[in-house]
């Protein structure tokens, strides 16, 4: 039988219960209050209502105290046969042939993976953000039944952690100055460094630097991205893909990305609210920002014609005339990149009917060579643009 509401009078089989309720509590527990709120204030284990618990809305069993939480940068793919990333190990999955096939991983420490130790990548084979929902960013994780050996690098690194937590006097795990509701520690990114090549010039308020053809353009953005490999960091806090960074400012709430601080380059630390602009207001901000915005994607044969939806605002320009911004991919210059085939799977997914894109870049804008009403996303390599496809309407 299912209890409802209380509804004026108390609920018999409760009355005992809420002898042991303190005179404070009994005073904020209204007519129109749960059974099952009734019971979370005396304790689950004295109520007497024959609901079933909730469902915990977790995907891992609790940590239990004093258990060693580790992050792994990095694992070995099995299938593979060498040590990757997770956006590498995303890039080699949307690589394969349909029917993709998740990959098996081991730690990437020598003795671990002697012993067979595996880890689990987690979400590094999705592609479409439902509506909504937040998809947790993908990242290497412990195997609860696969143990790691006390020599293992990442336990050294987390028990390093824990050391200079005991040396400062904490004796909580340690966690970021800020709480988060959705990021962790490791998640908060807290320097974008993009490749020297990558810093964009002062923009030119009337966007209107002179630019070679298109093929041009994508003949020097391949030839700084043709790389099927990226290098590691060590660091998690401090990236060089634009990816990473984006997905941190996703899972952040709105009001936490003006607390929450990010670096770009040798530039100052700003919020990141204030490190990311909307398109339109390109023309207004000043250099050393990313800029995002929806976009609709079309496919041009083999190719990915990219359309913002926001145009860009005239900013103390001789003309009032607000521009369209488009990018265009080539498939065969995708293909070139070490995250190409991936990149390729996100558009071909946001051209679906149905579906579209969030665009992120860090880089510049200029005119394109024969519409002066148009301008166009120019990146210096593929690891400063991302996407993330979405369903439904446009938000």
């Amino acid at each position: 039988m299912r209890l409802g509401c209380a509804t004026g009078k108390q609920i018999p089989e409760l009355q005992s219960v809420s002898q042991t309720v303190s005179a404070a509590a009994r005073d904020q527990i209204t007519n129109t209050r749960c059974v099952r709120e009734l019971a979370k204030l005396t304790g689950a284990g004295r109520t007497a209502s024959p609901c079933p618990p909730p469902r915990a809305r977790c995907f891992a069993p609790p940590i239990q105290r004093g258990a060693l939480v580790m992050n792994i940068a990095r694992a070995y793919c099995v299938e593979e046969g060498k040590v990757v990333d997770i956006y590498q190990a995303r890039a080699l999955f949307f690589a394969q042939d349909h029917p993709r096939r998740r990959f098996q991983f081991l730690c990437s420490d020598d003795g671990c993976r002697a012993n067979a130790t595996k880890v689990t990548g987690v979400n590094y084979d999705k592609l479409v953000e439902e509506g909504d929902c937040i998809v947790v960013r993908p990242h290497f994780r412990m195997n609860p039944d696969s143990p790691h050996i006390d020599a293992c690098q990442w336990v050294a690194r987390e028990k390093a952690f824990q050391r200079l937590d005991s040396v400062r006097g904490d004796t909580e795990p340690r966690r970021p100055r800020q709480r988060f509701r959705r990021v962790k520690s490791s998640d908060l990114v807290a320097a974008f460094w993009p490749e020297p090549v990558a810093a964009p010039a002062q923009p030119d308020r009337r966007a209107n630097s002179a630019v070679g053809s298109s093929a041009d353009r994508e003949s020097q953005i391949l030839s700084k991205t043709r790389t099927h490999q990226r290098p590691h960091s060590s660091n998690r806090t401090r990236v060089d893909l634009l990816e990473t960074v984006t997905s941190t400012y996703e899972l952040l709430e709105p009001e936490e990305r003006r607390e929450a601080t990010l670096r770009i380059g040798r530039g100052p630390a700003l919020s990141y609210h204030m490190a990311f602009c909307r398109i339109e207001h390109y023309l207004g901000v000043p250099v050393r920002r990313i800029f995002h915005g929806g976009v609709r994607v079309q496919l041009h044969g083999p190719n990915f014609a990219v359309r913002f939806f926001d145009r860009v605002q005239p900013y103390q320009a001789e003309s009032n005339v607000a521009r369209t911004v488009s990018l265009y991919l080539k498939r065969d210059m995708l293909q070139g990149h070490w995250n190409g085939r991936f990149l390729a799977a996100q558009l071909t997914e946001a051209a679906r009917p149905g579906c579209y894109a969030h665009c992120y870049f860090f880089g510049r804008l200029v005119s394109h060579p024969t519409d002066g009403n148009r301008l166009v996303v120019n990146v210096d390599s593929l690891d400063h643009l991302a996407f993330t496809v979405r369903s439904g309407k446009p938000r």
